[in-house]
């Protein structure tokens, strides 16, 4: 996350006929070599490395100036379906980079699809410790098949003077939430709390994680599929009340109209990752000293979140250099060099995994935009709140694409319930005609 590609959302079949949510990594490829076998007596080893985060450049120029055993070649990539696409053509032609982002909701997907090596045996302990329980976002059935760099907890960016003008109190539950947009519209019936983006599930699917939710789960080797328990319905009647009724917009993401609405404070609230902090910047420099951090309301007022975006490190079935390209994710997670570098300048304001880093990190963003408020603390403050039990289904990165048209026809006369429920059928259809045993419900 560290990016926007959840915000961007194909499927080849996986060859494993009968799969668990911890057998489905059966499909996956096992570690090639040490990743220094192949190098020239005195030369380094070369790796390709593809990725979309900003200022990678410098991070793989700081890498290759301070290591003398690898050699990172670069590749800029495009997030979300695009990239992913590009990312398994390679891989499937052979021509796969050693080391390649991808996000925690879409490794499944590389995983069953044979398209990523198991790299336990190359993750080195001191990795492991530094990163902590964000390994678990990246072991599938006991093996490890990715580096992780950082977690993305939900929170609330909000335009603190326009809080103030509108007297509205920062919310802490939804309840407060829905009184606080009802009171902007109220005021201003041009403005919005937030904005509901109509080309991203994947806020839908952090609110319905955070309520509790389990849109994908395992029943011995089969795959369970529900977007539409009783959480996710709780969710549902809330957004579709708030998009009746015109208190939230319902803008594409990417689409000029928003930027132009927060710079023109008619949209004075966002919720997303950690991430979204330096992407804020850009997009409405005229504001700048005004906006603040805090945890996303609850429920019932116990803190909890769900996560939105986060990326890790894999290395490509093609790649013959594991322990090389391992080596070089593992810096890029842990080091502190590598994660200042990462973060110069506002160019991320990613939640590294290892809280070490997120310390680093919080010491190299440049926090004026927030008036000075230590956006870290918050984020890591709500990363400890996030909900145990999710589980991302085997193929998300059709499922997301399942979403896609009737997500779109929301605000427009469509409505959540008949997306979840169309995302659901096809995402079952998919899971079967991908050999994977199903039980659904």
């Amino acid at each position: 996350m560290t990016h926007r590609s959840s915000r961007r959302r194909a499927l080849a079949v996986a060859t494993c006929a009968s799969l668990s949510l911890v057998a489905l990594t059966a499909c996956g490829s096992s570690a090639k070599s040490s990743g220094t076998a192949d190098a020239a007596p005195g030369k380094p080893v070369e790796i390709s490395f593809w990725t979309w985060t900003k200022n990678a450049d410098k991070v793989v120029d700081e890498f290759n100036r301070t290591h003398k055993d690898v050699h990172v070649t670069l590749s800029k990539t495009t997030s979300g379906p695009s990239g992913y696409a590009k990312d398994f053509a390679a891989i499937k032609a052979g021509n796969g980079p050693d080391l390649f982002n991808v996000e925690y909701a879409e490794l499944p997907d590389f995983v069953s699809q044979g398209a990523v090596q198991d790299i336990s045996s190359a993750v080195g302990g001191a990795t492991s410790s530094a990163l902590g329980n964000a390994m678990q976002l990246t072991t599938l059935g006991g093996k490890t098949w990715a580096v992780p760099f950082d977690i993305e907890p939900t929170v609330f960016y909000y335009r603190k003077d326009l809080f103030q003008k509108y007297h509205l109190t920062v919310p802490t539950t939804w309840d407060q939430f829905k009184a606080d947009a009802a009171a902007l519209q109220k005021a201003d019936p041009k403005a919005h709390l937030v904005n509901f983006p109509t080309d991203d599930a994947s806020l839908f699917a952090a609110l319905s994680w955070q309520a509790g939710a389990q849109w994908f789960g395992t029943a011995g080797d089969s795959w369970k599929v529900n977007f539409t328990d009783a959480a996710t319905r709780k969710v549902s009647a809330y957004w579709q009340g708030l998009i009746d009724a015109g208190q939230v917009s319902t803008y594409l993401s990417t689409s000029p109209a928003l930027t132009a609405d927060i710079g023109d404070d008619k949209v004075i609230g966002m919720i997303s990752g950690p991430y979204e902090g330096a992407y804020l910047k850009p997009m409405a420099p005229g504001s700048s000293g005004k906006w603040g951090v805090a945890p996303v309301p609850t429920w019932d007022g116990t803190p909890a979140a769900g996560t939105m975006g986060g990326s890790s490190y894999a290395v490509s079935k093609n790649s013959t250099h594991v322990a090389a390209a391992v080596e070089f994710a593992s810096w890029m997670s842990t080091n502190a060099d590598a994660v200042a570098i990462r973060v110069a300048g506002g160019a991320s304001s990613a939640l590294p995994a290892d809280p070490a880093m997120a310390d680093v990190a919080q010491k190299a963003f440049d926090n004026g935009f927030y008036g000075g408020q230590d956006i870290y603390a918050t984020n890591k403050q709500a990363a400890a709140t996030v909900r145990n039990g999710w589980t991302w289904g085997p193929l998300m990165v059709s499922t997301w694409a399942d979403f896609a048209d009737p997500w779109g026809r929301l605000g427009k006369g469509g409505t959540i319930d008949a997306a979840l429920q169309s995302a659901q059928s096809q995402t079952v259809s998919q899971i079967k005609a991908a050999g994977l045993n199903l039980t659904q419900g």
